[in-house]
């Protein structure tokens, strides 16, 4: 990609692409960068990172940023893996590609993201059928068609409420921000080497402005393909049995308590995506007293998934005597002789589709500067090819030996099938197959008017008010076939069966447990079904339950004075404000009343009085201190309050439901921060926070009982209270001043330290923890030389282990375990028009796992190394 759009230029633009808060508001005076110096920005990473510098230095809140260069110069395959560097943000990852984002340490559901400083709709998962709601998908978003990105950690009343952790707010690019008529382009082929597959990905940007720079059109665009593959090995959740279990068939409970693990999954993973984006921006400046802009983002992507798996299914209750080994009360090995196995083949074909239309005008009318905004957006993604599963199944009598190791990076379960071959037909009857099709259609439309005046009053500047009308809604439909006539317990010859696709699943860590076993041929089971009957009968209640929507109407307004002042000698800047945002929320679905699904509709309303402020004292003119106080919330997730229960296929029996009675999180935040610029491209920063977080959001597991049947019930409730409390600190220099050739040299480090403590409701007994999803420690180290056209940079991101869910209804303690990544570029400027790269993201191979009680085995998941090859025009 290209973003070297800036080199050897003098940008003013550059102070509008990287605007601080609500984009949109014309309270653009406060919410701007304040008067910054012209920024030179020549192409370099260091030129860059300097202009990020200045964007903290005057923004008047606590916030972070990055831009172009910093985005495009760096491995990373979409804009959260270049957010990964910024102080106090870590990212989760899906098939080795950031997904989701974190700000200090809390989970991406306490993040908002923002689109020129407007709400977006978000996609969902259908792949899994998992649902995260309003957290944004990062995946979906190519870095190429974005021009900054700030990250806001303490909010002002002109920004929507909506975020705990932080406002993520990326910018696309405008074209009388560029200021010239240019092209640029690039191309690159991008190895992933555990797929073993090379995929190209090609960008570019037009951008015209007339003579007298008054009217721009810009065109970006980004195309790239992607395979991916992961290797996964996973246990169903372990299970405390406070009174032990029999370990030698004398029927004494002789073990003592122990926690036991449900069955092992080897999973084999292939992706193949194709991802399209489009941003236009159509800029209109007529005199100094008018400005319009008309922006458009489009992006289309196609994901096809094919999924291989097997398992080792067991009760330990039937394990053979004196042969279970437990380890600091942990069952962890046994024999069985009558275990289950079940093969099977998963595969969908997904489609994202994002649209995002923004028109905002801004105009002065005598001493007020007033703007408007209109805002649509959409975000639909459904299974365009329906899931399909091809299920084989033994339900007993499998003779097996397992043992789980501990979690250390380089091993999985073993298990050592004594009596079966599971690469041998005829040995497996079939069970049945399920057909699932996901349709989520998300949209956010908004209409805001904005007004500013400068005052002078008590020290303040300038008072902004402004009104806002937010509309959301998501439509979630599932359905759900089941054939078993026809395949339940009949076996099929090797011509309904097609060759593993790999010959070294899970590499060296896949010890004893067997690499390779049956992959049917979707070809020969599913050229009949479903029929065109099977798909005109009548939904069921199992897919009415499963399908919901949400509506949500949130009506705000704010009002807020901004300072430009002094405090004796020294420049004091910042605002006060309040926003007032009141919600109402709908959901409607299914039911289960009397066995059958009857439509439901839940209503609720809250009001949120949202007081903030943020100051900024000028100590000396290198040296920065702040101060900020703001109430916020976090609004549920929109699955976790739909009336819906969703019933698990898969030999435990679970369920997942929907609470419509849901509160949001509310927290009062504060902030105070130290910046010290002691010259140019250096910065030294340290901050403390403090967030008490009130009526938040926690999982809860409990029994349901259905049809006869018992089933763990996984859902959302408020429960008591939380306080999440922390430290940043900062470091970044250009060492421009040393002689040369190393004079080329910078480094970037943060880190970030995030200490949490939440009280967890589980029936009557209250049980104090660590806050879900919050990761403890941070850190993240950059070091890069750039001189004579040369530019290698190496940088290493590190996260703490996670709490993922506390263990409630007999279910052990889940935590992701720490996870870091090393990853480097390197690039050479053959002359001032081309350039040519390469980099290697996760180079050092790392795996992500969980794990429960002292480190035992939960998952083991591994994507291997990606490397890139490219070339970058610019003129």
């Amino acid at each position: 990609m290209t973003l070297s759009i800036y080199r050897k230029k003098a940008l003013p633009a550059l102070i509008s692409a990287v605007t601080f808060g609500t984009a949109v508001s014309p309270a653009t005076a406060q919410e701007n960068l304040g008067e910054l110096e012209e920024i030179v920005v020549t192409g370099s990473y260091s030129r860059s990172l300097q202009s990020a510098i200045d964007a903290k230095r005057n923004a008047p809140s606590v916030t972070d940023a990055i831009i172009a260069e910093d985005i495009g110069q760096f491995p990373a395959q979409n804009i959260a893996e270049a957010l990964q560097r910024v102080t106090g943000v870590s990212i989760v990852r899906d098939r080795g590609e950031g997904v989701y984002v974190r700000v200090r340490g809390l989970g991406s559901n306490f993040q908002v993201t923002t689109l020129n400083g407007r709400t977006m709709a978000v996609n969902e998962n259908v792949r899994t059928s998992g649902q995260f709601g309003r957290q944004f998908r990062f995946d979906t978003l190519p870095a190429e068609l974005v021009s900054a990105v700030e990250v806001i950690k303490s909010p002002t009343a002109a920004l929507d409420e909506g975020a705990i952790g932080g406002t993520v707010n990326v910018k696309t690019f405008r074209p009388l921000d560029l200021g010239e008529t240019k092209f640029t382009a690039s191309g690159r082929a991008s190895h992933a080497e555990l797929a073993d597959e090379t995929d190209p990905r090609l960008s570019g940007l037009a951008n015209w402005v007339n003579a007298d720079g008054t009217f721009g059109l810009l065109v970006s665009s980004a195309y790239a393909e992607r395979s991916l593959r992961q290797d996964r090995a996973i246990n169903f959740g372990w299970t405390e049995v406070p009174e032990g279990i029999d370990t030698n068939g004398d029927d004494t409970r002789d073990s003592g308590p122990v926690i036991t693990p449900g069955g092992i999954r080897p999973t084999l993973e292939l992706e193949d995506r194709e991802r399209l984006g489009l941003s236009t921006a159509l800029q209109w400046r007529p005199n100094d007293t008018l400005d319009i802009n008309l922006d458009i983002l489009y992006v289309d992507q196609e994901v096809q998934y094919d999924e291989f798996t097997y398992s080792a299914d067991y009760n330990y209750e039937d394990l053979v005597p004196g042969s279970t080994v437990i380890r600091d009360g942990a069952l962890v090995g046994g024999t069985t002789r009558d275990g289950a196995v079940q093969i099977g083949r998963e595969s969908s074909g997904i489609h994202d589709e994002n649209l995002a239309i923004g028109l905002n005008a801004e105009w002065q009318l005598g001493q007020w500067t007033v703007s408007s905004d209109l805002f649509h957006s959409t975000a639909d993604s459904e299974d365009a090819d329906p899931i399909r599963r091809t299920r084989f199944r033994v339900t007993g009598g499998i003779g097996f030996d397992f043992l789980f190791p501990k979690v250390d990076g380089d091993s999985v379960p073993s298990i050592n099938y004594t009596e079966v071959d599971l690469n041998d037909p005829a040995q497996w009857p079939g069970r049945r197959l399920e057909w699932r099709t996901i349709r989520a259609e998300d949209e956010e439309q908004s209409i805001q008017l904005d007004a500013s005046r400068e005052i002078d009053f008590a020290g303040f500047s300038e008072f902004a008010t402004g009104v806002k009308l937010r509309e959301r809604s998501r439509d979630y439909f599932r359905r759900d076939l089941r054939l078993t006539d026809g395949i339940e317990g009949i076996t099929f010859d090797e011509s309904y069966f097609t060759d593993f696709p790999v010959s070294d699943f899970l590499g060296d860590a896949s010890g004893g447990l067997p690499q390779e076993w049956l992959v049917p041929d979707e070809s020969r089971f599913w050229s009949d079904y479903p029929s065109s009957e099977d798909l005109a009968a009548e939904l069921t209640a199992g897919d009415r339950r499963n399908s919901y929507r949400i509506e949500e109407s949130i009506r705000s307004a704010y009002a807020m004075l901004n300072m430009d002042s002094q405090l004796g000698e020294m420049p004091l800047r910042g605002n006060i404000g309040v926003r007032v945002a009141q919600t109402e929320q709908v959901s409607s679905g299914h039911a289960n009343v009397d066995g059958e699904a009857t439509p439901v509709r839940f209503s609720n309303d809250y009001t949120d009085v949202l007081p903030s402020l943020n100051f900024a004292l000028d100590i000396r003119d290198n040296l920065v201190s702040r101060v900020a106080a703001a109430k916020v919330i976090t609004r549920p997730d929109l699955q976790d309050m739909a009336p819906r229960l969703t019933f698990n296929s898969g030999d435990i029996l679970t369920a997942s439901g929907g609470n419509p009675n849901l509160e949001p999180f509310e927290a009062w935040q504060y902030d105070a921060t130290l910046e010290w610029y002691p010259r140019e491209g250096t910065a030294l920063t340290a901050g403390v926070f403090y967030k008490d977080i009130s009526t938040f959001i926690q999982t809860q597991v409990s029994d349901l009982e259905f049809n006869g049947e018992v089933y763990r019930l996984t859902s959302k409730v408020n429960g008591s209270n939380a306080d999440v409390s922390g430290l940043e600190l900062a470091y970044q220099q250009i060492f421009n001043q040393l002689p040369a050739p190393f004079d080329g040299l910078g480094v970037q480090a943060n880190y970030t330290y995030t200490d949490s403590n939440a009280v967890y409701v589980d029936g009557d007994e209250r049980i104090e923890g660590e806050l879900e999803d919050v990761a403890k420690n941070s850190y993240n180290l950059t070091a890069f030389y750039e001189r004579d056209g040369l530019a290698l940079r190496f940088s290493y991101s590190w996260r703490d282990g996670v709490l993922n869910q506390i263990g409630t209804n007999s279910l052990a303690t889940e935590n992701n375990a720490e996870f870091g990544s090393l990853d480097f570029s390197a690039s050479y400027d053959i002359n001032d028009a081309v350039s040519v790269f390469m980099e290697g993201i996760n180079i050092t191979n790392e795996v992500q796992q969980l794990f429960v009680d002292d480190d035992e085995f939960r998952s083991y998941t591994d994507y291997g190394r990606t490397f890139v090859l490219g070339a970058r025009i610019n003129y």
